[in-house]
């Protein structure tokens, strides 16, 4: 999954910087104000992505490094003294 993460995210910034060189070549204002938008919110899609992917590291990191299943069967209570 992270792969498909990467590739989405390289996608997004890919999109995102094809509108901004468009917005550079339009002579149109309003065309270019759009473009530019456009191109905004691929940022912000491709910076969820990394978000999402960020989210499942700590995910799996937090699995890996998870306690063995032994310390379930230890007592809850603490020592007695």
């Amino acid at each position: 999954m992270l792969q498909k993460l990467a590739d989405h995210i390289k996608n997004c910034l890919e999109r995102s910087e094809k509108c901004r060189a468009a917005a550079a070549s339009s002579s149109d204002a309003d065309v270019r104000g759009q473009l530019l938008d456009l191109a905004q919110q691929w940022q912000h899609v491709a910076k969820s992505y990394e978000f999402i992917e960020s989210l499942e590291r700590f995910l799996i990191d937090q699995q890996n490094h998870s306690l063995p299943k032994e310390v379930e069967k230890l007592p809850k209570e603490g020592p007695t003294e």
